[in-house]
Parts: structure tokens; C-alpha cells; sequence
């Protein structure tokens, strides 16, 4: 072959390499842009907005938008048949569009799983469920923090339960906030503190959690009267920081949010707490 045909040939190759790689640019830009829209989509028939609105018309967008790879329509996917809304539920379906999105780092998916492992809701394990509630916990995310705290505790691991419930208070989650407090009363993981216990009791008390007024209740008689007084006046302080309205950015307010196990996040919420 002469010089001529060789460069023609390399030529050739150049421009096929060329087209190729916008072919595959062209895919990838495609994707990201598509996969939000339909997930966008798929809220407003899911709540209503527009002239095409309806059920059926949700579940196909989100179902779409997670096939394409979007974390978001994936844990949306897994929670339609986690609650058998719109869908019949089924949590082992649940569990798989969940798992999905945690190869994706997406700490909703990452809690939503571990609470699955955690609750039973699929074969039961809790080496599981704290591999996916770490995930979330390290990320921030105060559900995953708090249910982590849960697993600790049923292992025992008063120390490590103790940090968890300390992060998720903080963040506002009233279960968390009361599960502090008794293991301050009771010195376990952490140092015996009854005043320290009574303000987060007090803390979890008025963020909604009953509860905790009967545990703070039986703290008076043994802190006296000043301690009691100051007691409240250092929980309205921390009022002010550990509250979830404070933190929570949109995800929270839905029934269910502080049960003893959370309940997932509704539809509308979801899009604030990936």
C-alpha cells in the first residue's frame, strides 16, 4: 500500500473514531439530561400538574428515569413497592431498585435498604443492614445514623450506639434524642450525666416525643429543683440547634417520620433527602 493509501485509510479511521465518540458523548448527554426530566415528569402526574397527569403515567416516567440510572427514580421505584403504592408491593422488588441506587452512594436508598434488613421486611440481617445504614450514616444522613444507632444497641455496643443517637439528636430526630438521654441516666457507652440526660429527655419531649416526658419526669426528683430549672433553660438552648426544621432542608413532615423505626419519605419529599 502507498503513502497515499495510508493516509487516506488512517483518514477514514480518524473520522469513524471522530463519529463514534460523538455518538457516545451525544448517549451520555442524553442520559443525564433525560433522566431528570422523566423523573420530573413523573412528579407532576404523580401530584397532579399537568394535562396528562395520572398514576400510571408516574410509575412510567420514574420507571423510565431509573432504568436510565437515576439514583433518585431508582429509590422512588423501591419505594412504591416497599409501601405497595400505586404498585403491589413487594419488598423483595423494593429491596432490588433500593440496591440499585446504592451503587450510586444515594444515602435515601442507603437507609431505606438498611431499614428492609433491619425490620425484617426481607430476610432479616443485621450484619446487612448495618453495611447500608453506615453507608448513610457517613454521609450525614440522620436516619441512617439514628437506625445504626439501633442496630449498636441491639448488639450491645453501647459506645458506638451512643455516638450514632448523639449525631442523629443533634440533627432533630426526637427517637435519637431520647435514646441519648437514657444512656447518659444510665452511663452506658457514654458517662453517667443526669443533667445532661434530663436536657435531651426535655429536647425529645418538645419536639413532639411524649414519651421522653415520663423518663425526664422520673429525672426531677433526683436533680432538685435549681438543676431542674437549669435544665430547661439549657434545652431551650439546644432548641435552637438540634431541631429538625433547623437541619432538615426540606425532608421531613411526613407521618411516620418519628416512629420508633421511621417510615420512608412520601413522594413529594424524597427530591430533599438524597
Amino acid at each position: 500500500m502507498g503513502v497515499l493509501g495510508m493516509n487516506r485509510r488512517l483518514t477514514a479511521l480518524f473520522v469513524l473514531f471522530l463519529a463514534l465518540l460523538s455518538t457516545s458523548v451525544s448517549a451520555q448527554t442524553t442520559l443525564g439530561m433525560n433522566a431528570p426530566r422523566l423523573f420530573d415528569q413523573g412528579m407532576d402526574n404523580l401530584m397532579g400538574i399537568g394535562v396528562t397527569s395520572g398514576d400510571v403515567n408516574a410509575i412510567d416516567y420514574f420507571h423510565r428515569s431509573a432504568d436510565l440510572g437515576y439514583a433518585p427514580a431508582q429509590t422512588m421505584m423501591g419505594y412504591f413497592y416497599e409501601s405497595g403504592l400505586k404498585v403491589t408491593a413487594d419488598p423483595a422488588a423494593a429491596a432490588d431498585w433500593y440496591k440499585k441506587a446504592t451503587k450510586q452512594d444515594d444515602r435515601l436508598g442507603d437507609w431505606l435498604l438498611g431499614r428492609l434488613y433491619y425490620t425484617g421486611a426481607i430476610p432479616r440481617d443485621l450484619d446487612a443492614a448495618e453495611t447500608y445504614l453506615k453507608k448513610a450514616a457517613n454521609q450525614g444522613d440522620p436516619y441512617g445514623q439514628y437506625l445504626l444507632g439501633l442496630v449498636k444497641l441491639e448488639r450491645n455496643d453501647y459506645i458506638n450506639a451512643a455516638a450514632m443517637f448523639r449525631k442523629a439528636a443533634m440533627q432533630g430526630i426526637p427517637l435519637a434524642q431520647q435514646q441519648l438521654g437514657n444512656l447518659l441516666k444510665d452511663g452506658k457507652g457514654v458517662d453517667a450525666d443526669k443533667m445532661q440526660a434530663y436536657v435531651w429527655l426535655l429536647v425529645s419531649y418538645d419536639a413532639g416525643n411524649k414519651a421522653a416526658g415520663s423518663d425526664a419526669a422520673a429525672l426531677e426528683a433526683a436533680l432538685g429543683t435549681n438543676q431542674v430549672t437549669e435544665g430547661k433553660r439549657k434545652a431551650r438552648d439546644l432548641e435552637q440547634i438540634a431541631s429538625r426544621v433547623v437541619s432538615a432542608k426540606g425532608c421531613t413532615g411526613w407521618q411516620g417520620e418519628f416512629d420508633a423505626v421511621p417510615t420512608p419519605p412520601t413522594p413529594e419529599i424524597q427530591r430533599f433527602c438524597h
